[in-house]
């Protein structure tokens, strides 16, 4: 499998049309404030009534099946209950590429795998899609996708969609219109023969304020990570770039918050196979304060708290707990004070008994391996927090299935459920 699995959405005066006024006034301003703008939606219709946006309770759930070509099919599942007992991709959506999705309003809104577009359904009671408006962002540099990977939704009116490293269209995705988009930034696009790259949303953080985007530099293999970090904040109303803080840490691509207003970034990838063959920064987490200030005395690696193991994908999940995948190096027959065998460091995310598992109490300052987890696992996993409960999706069998489980209360994961593909997200809609 190739790198990209890692990284591989009328009448009168609406409030989206009131945004457009706004920005319009902007545009007018000094260079800097300069907002351009795009076409309306390819299909203008009208939105859900709100009233019809109501409903019983409805989780979507997306997995992915990785195909002989190294591409995927993607299937968005429905269900009005959290307890269900089986994923039957028979009676899921089916996509193909790099689909994604994401939920406004009581409404899935779907990027595609194979276009630059995005397109709401409403979903009935008895889970019957209904397609609505789709908006095209096919002027963008996107290559074939807008995927909601990437995405921060800052309010039902305002999301933003990067573009060409640092750049960022701005959109209304109740509205289902392009505002505009934003080219200002302090960031540089090319540090050494190492490119600029935006950290994406890989967890679906809604912020409340401004958000808080990370970005790193990387080749163009992704292979190679520049030792820090930059997190940038856009303000709520101009959506112009208004803050940059530099973190010391390589690759932070995923975004977290707790109950406090904190915000955690971790990195992915393949940082702690170079770091032990010296060829790389180590793995590190970072957290920022409420007023978005870097916790400086926080930044840890946590390799004292793992025995001195290296972490990937470190995640809050909530009562000031988190999760990571922790690389047991001494599990693998590899003399890491060799020279850098590229072929191991390729393979390392692969699943087996180098990684594992592990619970971190942050209050506490512990750490161990989760139990009842009972499959290897490799370098990823993906969470969700839904009504309170919080479940990690664990891929094995070559990410043939993923076994979802509920972690308890005293950091045991019970087996919850064993769902086909590379389960990647899991939303509650409404």
């Amino acid at each position: 499998m190739s790198k990209t699995r890692a990284f591989a959405w009328y009448g009168g005066l609406t409030r989206g049309a009131a945004a457009l006024a706004v920005l319009s006034s902007l545009a007018c301003g000094a260079d800097e404030s300069r907002l351009v703008f795009a076409e309306d939606p390819l299909q203008p219709g009208e939105p859900p009534p709100p009233d019809e946006a109501e409903g019983p309770p409805l989780y979507a759930m997306l997995t992915q099946i990785i195909t002989p070509d190294d591409d995927r099919t993607v299937y968005i599942y429905l269900s009005t209950s959290l307890d269900i007992a089986e994923v039957d991709l028979s009676q899921a959506r089916e996509y193909a590429g790099v689909t994604n999705f994401n939920a406004v309003g009581g409404r899935i809104l779907v990027s595609s795998g194979q276009a630059p577009t995005i397109t709401e359904f409403e979903i009935t009671p008895d889970l019957q899609w209904i397609e609505g408006r789709t908006v095209g962002f096919d002027r963008y540099p996107l290559t074939d996708n807008a995927n909601w990977y990437y995405q921060f939704v800052r309010d039902d009116h305002t999301a933003y969609l990067p573009y060409d490293g640092y750049k960022r269209v701005v959109w209304d995705p109740t509205d289902m219109v392009i505002l505009g988009d934003r080219e200002d930034t302090t960031l540089v696009p090319q540090m050494g023969s190492l490119l600029l790259e935006a950290g994406g949303n890989r967890n679906g953080l809604r912020v409340d304020g401004s958000v808080y985007q990370s970005f790193f530099w990387r080749d163009e293999d992704w292979f190679q990570f520049g030792s820090e970090s930059v997190i940038v904040s856009y303000d709520p109303v101009t959506h112009a770039e208004s803050s940059k803080l530099t973190v010391p840490c390589a690759g932070l691509a995923i975004a977290t918050a707790d109950e406090a207003g904190y915000t955690y970034f971790g990195s992915w990838d393949y940082l702690p196979g170079l770091a032990l063959y010296g060829e790389g920064p180590a793995p590190c987490a970072a957290r920022l304060t409420p007023d978005g200030e870097l916790d400086e005395g926080w930044t840890s690696d946590f390799t004292q708290l793992t025995g001195g193991r290296y972490i990937t994908n470190f995640r809050y999940v909530g009562g000031g707990r988190a999760v990571a995948n922790v690389f047991h190096a001494e599990e693998m027959d590899v003399d890491f004070s060799q020279p850098m065998d590229p072929e191991v460091v390729s393979n390392l995310w692969m699943s087996g008994p180098q990684w594992r598992f592990w619970s971190f109490d942050l209050n506490a300052q512990t750490a161990q391996p989760v139990e009842g987890v009972t499959v290897e696992i490799g370098s990823s996993a993906q969470f969700a927090v839904l009504d309170g409960r919080t479940f990690v999706f664990l891929p094995y069998g070559d990410q043939a299935r993923s076994k979802i489980y509920e972690i308890d209360e005293a950091g045991v994961a019970v087996e919850h459920l064993d769902a086909p593909g590379d389960v990647f997200k899991w939303i509650r809609v409404r």
